[in-house]
């Protein structure tokens, strides 16, 4: 379903841990939401779990709930559209609803980022420029198209439905280098791997783009070998070992330039209640990446729906959190939680 996600935060102002979102930055987070169209499904908080306050916000808008038409009909009247891109968002949406693109079956659902201010900073006087984060696995639900093959859609159509996507989404095509790297990480992907999102990094002031992809754990150091990829395998296994070691699929954000950089984000999402969670909190609380007011936030986060009163439909909150453990060569690891509040209409109880 889609709301507003003003309305949402709203909510989420007596969900969200102290410990994770302080008011401070809580209401960054509310002014950054009140200028937001109506056309997400869900929305998600990006947290620092080391000392900073900073927090972020996510929306997603799915193709099947018609997020891209709601965002598309605002176009008009949207404010926001002052700033370009949001325009190219606006734009790609549009493209994105007509049956004939590529993209109508090809992107099941699309994340928008607002990199919101620092710690103690003012609140943010408009709705700052989105970092858009299109999924171009069919397979993913959320899609016009459910049911589609496991391996999403063949490496040619892929690849169509990427340069499409990112052109739009930076108002011009990829530069060749940045294009002929991207699609050597997606060509050289293994039999269990799969292109998850691509996300030009043009609005964080970088010719680049940002690659997320998944595949079996064992197959990852190869994988890495194979496209280049300039950081220390060996620490990415020594990350792999301790921080999942019962999980047999994993995935991974990459940066990619006219060659792959060294920066890796390795994700880490298992139900709430699962004694995993635990054990790899405690093990970034120990490598001083998390503070234990943060760890025992997560743990506290709820994984049972709750009721959302006063809504027009019987309306429950889903609450899920996912990790982000953030390797760059040289600097101490960085954990990252993201709080997500997904709302459905819930008939039955």
């Amino acid at each position: 379903m889609i709301v507003p996600v003003h309305a949402l935060m709203a909510e989420g102002a007596a969900l969200l841990p102290p410990a994770l979102v302080s008011p401070a930055a809580y209401a960054r987070l509310a002014a950054a939401a009140a200028g937001l169209p109506a056309a997400a499904s869900c929305a998600a908080v990006e947290c620092r779990l080391g000392g900073s306050e900073r927090v972020d916000l996510l929306v997603c808008l799915t193709a099947a709930e018609g997020g891209h038409r709601a965002l598309a009909r605002r176009r008009a009247d949207l404010d926001l559209l002052a700033e370009p891109a949001w325009a190219r968002v606006a734009t790609f949406c549009a493209e994105w609803a007509d049956p004939g693109s590529p993209l109508y079956c090809g992107v099941p659902l699309l994340w928008l980022e607002l990199d919101l201010p620092d710690d103690g900073a003012r609140l943010p006087s408009s709705v700052p420029a989105p970092y858009p984060f299109p999924c171009v696995d069919p397979a993913v639900p959320g899609g016009v198209a459910p049911g589609a093959a496991g391996d999403g859609a063949g490496l040619p159509e892929q690849t169509g439905v990427i340069r499409r996507a990112l052109a739009l989404l930076l108002g011009e095509p990829v530069p060749p280098a940045v294009d002929g790297a991207l699609l050597r990480c997606i060509a050289r992907l293994p039999p269990s791997g799969r292109a998850m999102h691509v996300a030009p990094l043009a609005v964080r002031g970088r010719a680049a783009v940002r690659l997320v992809v998944a595949m079996g754990k064992a197959d990852v150091p190869a994988y890495l070998a194979r496209i280049d990829w300039p950081g220390s395998i060996a620490s990415i296994e020594a990350l792999l070992d301790s921080m999942v070691p019962f999980t047999s699929h994993v995935s991974f954000h990459l940066d990619v330039g006219a060659a792959v950089e060294p920066m890796l984000g390795l994700e880490i999402s298992v139900p709430v209640v699962d004694v995993r969670w635990a054990t790899a909190l405690d093990r970034l609380v120990a490598l001083g990446a998390c503070l234990p007011d943060k760890r025992d936030a997560i743990l506290a986060w709820p994984a049972d729906a709750r009721p959302w009163p006063g809504r027009g439909w019987p309306t429950r909150l889903r609450q899920g959190v996912m990790l982000k453990l953030v390797y760059r060569p040289d600097a101490p690891l960085e954990a990252k939680a993201y709080l997500g509040i997904t709302p459905y209409v819930a008939l039955f109880g």
